[in-house]
């Protein structure tokens, strides 16, 4: 009964003797020479109970557990010291050793306090990823996992649901007290969800499940155990015979583009199935300040080293990228940018001579020419960055190459790619079913190459401003040859202003974005990342002045009455941003004549919209520090745009 104890009892799970005797348990089930097991043992912190007592238990249990004279303390003790087990058991036919950050393994997850056990397979979670993603991309993988299994043989276990770590679907015999006090009615239909014990990290953890089951305490120990034996087998069939489980590389790049695109993760094992492509070509579109570059930099940052992880800081990607100077590239299109540049040219070279051979040939004073005079002209091959990324992949197959494209829509893609458009596609690529090959236009004349393949290990990821051109209009060649994958605004991750008269972030992004959206489309959205770096009010205030509402003169330019609409703006309202000033009707003060005066001589008036100019209580960039005038005023201001409407 060792394990069975470990991992119900809510005291003794950080005992180490128990641990111990958990783990040779474990082995009898999983000898040494063929499985790593790891456990991990996390108690509750006093953060974690604080947040479970204020945010997670239900108003009605709360409210019956303080009737009962119950408090934070009692709620404490009757949680107990662990938080949650959780063994990770993963053969060694795939890992070196066991790495809990990378992969898939049998997983083993108990919560003592709500007396559950889940069994199953899990990949790893990293602490930024979205649960919802992460479920998706589980569930997608699962049915990989099950379709590939041998005919006569299933995969244990279901699909992981939201129930599972928010309600009560992995609860074998429904808990309906806490602490001796009985669960109202109306808190769950009467029974302790999940979510009241566990914290976001577990959520994540049992998201991460590809397929689980709840296992039953009351089966014992034999019950456990042979369950234990038929996930053992499931995994050792996933491993020796089920692409991509039978590799850490194949599975973790499956698994990310399952992350983010499940259709894109189809294809591509579609593909695998056939050949052995892996490329991935994509294009991360949306309107500004979404975060497109930093996905695009993270994604290719992930490509080339599986484990990655951030922790959520976009410092640390670029870190990465920027460190990863051989196999990675970052190149953005313009106007001006052409094939010769991206891809290959002749171009001249120029000789400078050096200041002992100038000194040499100048005699006198009146004898000296200008330095070009005495130069060499000649000319060599030049090899763009994309050409160099294509050879540097050929050249090592065994790692990934990733060309990172910003603006992608600002260049003329057929210019600057030329042939090479045609080999984009991962099934054209070396190796692939359809192989297509580029003719070279200055082959190397050491080996007289002209022909050159694009490396399945090559990679192109670009970003799309969609405010700039709207993605429609976007070369079909390219969209063909792209997934494109969009980047909206993300109003959740803003939070308000830590000041005494605080500012809703998410509620200002929200409201303009839908007024946006209304009036011009979804793609002149803003995007979030122009608050992610606010941390007062007068940051806030510092921004809207200064970037956003620059962006809106550009969305309404010579329409500033629709840019008045978004922000909520009327000409008699209070704490306006704008002065506004109707058109100007007082013609004999501008001209000193009169209108027909004027029009006698020919000229022919023209009315003028509406005149809005920002004001200085707002923002006063005639000051020596630009800023408000009124502080507070600009506070309001900004809080008039998602303030509720007044009723008449």
């Amino acid at each position: 009964m060792a394990l069975l104890n470990f991992l119900t009892n809510k005291a003794a799970a950080h005992d180490a003797t128990a641990k111990l005797a958990a783990i040779n348990e474990l082995k009898a089930v999983f000898p040494e020479d063929s499985w790593n097991v790891e456990i991990e043992v996390r108690e509750y912190t006093q953060d974690n109970i604080a947040n479970l007592w204020n945010n997670e238990l239900r108003k009605p249990l709360k409210a019956a557990l303080e009737t009962a004279g119950k408090d934070r303390n009692s709620f404490d003790a009757w949680l107990g010291d662990t938080h949650f087990v959780n063994i990770r058991i993963a053969p060694k036919r795939i890992f070196e050793r066991s790495r809990s950050n990378q992969g898939w393994r049998i997983s083993v997850m108990a919560l003592p306090a709500a007396g559950v056990i889940g069994l199953g397979i899990a990949s790893h979670y990293q602490g930024g990823q979205n649960h919802n993603a992460l479920g998706r991309a589980s569930a997608f993988l699962r049915d990989v996992a099950a379709n590939g299994m041998p005919d006569g043989s299933d995969l244990p276990g279901r699909v992981a649901v939201a129930e599972d770590w928010d309600g009560t679907g992995l609860f074998i015999a429904p808990v309906r007290q806490v602490d001796g006090v009985a669960i109202p009615a109306t808190s769950d239909d009467g029974m302790l969800a999940l979510k009241s014990v566990r914290t976001t990290t577990v959520k994540k953890i049992l998201a991460s499940f590809i397929s689980i089951e709840a296992i039953a305490p009351n089966d014992g120990e034999a019950g456990l155990v042979a369950r234990l034996g038929a996930w053992r087998d499931a995994a050792s069939t996933l491993a020796t015979s089920v692409p991509p489980y039978t590799s850490v590389q194949d599975f973790e790049a499956l698994r990310a583009l399952a992350l983010q695109d499940i259709a894109a993760a189809s294809l591509r094992l579609q593909l695998s199935h056939k050949s052995a492509t892996r490329s991935t070509v994509r294009i991360f579109y949306g309107p500004p300040g979404t975060g497109k570059t930093l996905t695009a930099v993270r994604n290719a940052v992930k490509l080339v080293d599986v484990g990655f992880d951030d922790g959520g800081d976009p410092s640390v990607s670029f870190a990465r990228f920027n460190a990863l100077t051989e196999q990675v590239a970052f190149l953005t299109f313009h106007q001006a940018l052409q094939y010769e540049d991206a891809i290959e040219s002749i171009r001249p070279t120029v000789d400078l001579p050096t200041a002992e051979e100038i000194d040499e040939d100048v005699d006198t004073e009146e004898d000296k020419v200008p330095v070009a005079a005495n130069t060499g002209v000649a000319y060599r091959r030049h090899e763009g960055v994309i050409l160099r990324m294509i050879r540097a992949a050929l050249e090592d197959p065994a790692k990934e190459f990733v060309v990172v494209i910003d603006e992608i829509n600002r260049g003329d893609i057929s210019r600057i790619l030329g042939p090479l458009i045609s080999a984009l596609e991962p099934d054209k690529r070396l190796g692939a079913e359809y192989p297509i090959s580029v003719e070279l236009q200055y082959p190397r004349a050491g080996n007289l190459e002209s022909r050159l393949f694009l490396p399945a290990n090559l990679h192109f990821l670009g970003t799309m401003n969609s405010a700039d051109r709207n993605i429609a209009l976007v070369d079909h060649a390219l969209r063909r040859r792209f997934d494109f994958v969009a980047i909206p605004p993300e109003p959740a991750l803003l939070r308000p202003t830590p000041d005494a008269n605080p500012i809703d972030l998410g509620k200002l992004l929200s409201t303009i974005n839908r007024r946006i959206t209304h009036v011009l489309g979804a793609e002149y959205a803003i995007g979030h990342g122009y608050f992610m770096s606010c941390e007062s009010n007068e940051d806030v205030i510092r921004t809207m002045a200064r970037k956003l509402l620059p962006l809106l003169e550009e969305y309404f330019f010579g329409n500033p009455g629709l840019m008045l609409l978004v922000l909520g703006e009327a000409p008699d309202a209070d704490d306006n941003m704008h002065v506004i000033t109707e058109p100007n009707t007082a013609y004999e003060t501008l001209f000193n004549l009169s209108r027909e005066q004027a029009s006698a001589l020919g000229y022919r008036s023209q009315e003028t919209g509406l005149s809005v100019v920002l004001d200085p209580r707002f923002w006063n960039g005639n000051k020596l520090l630009p800023g408000p005038d009124d502080e507070a005023y600009a506070v309001r201001a900004i809080q008039n745009i998602y303030a509720d409407p007044v009723q008449p």
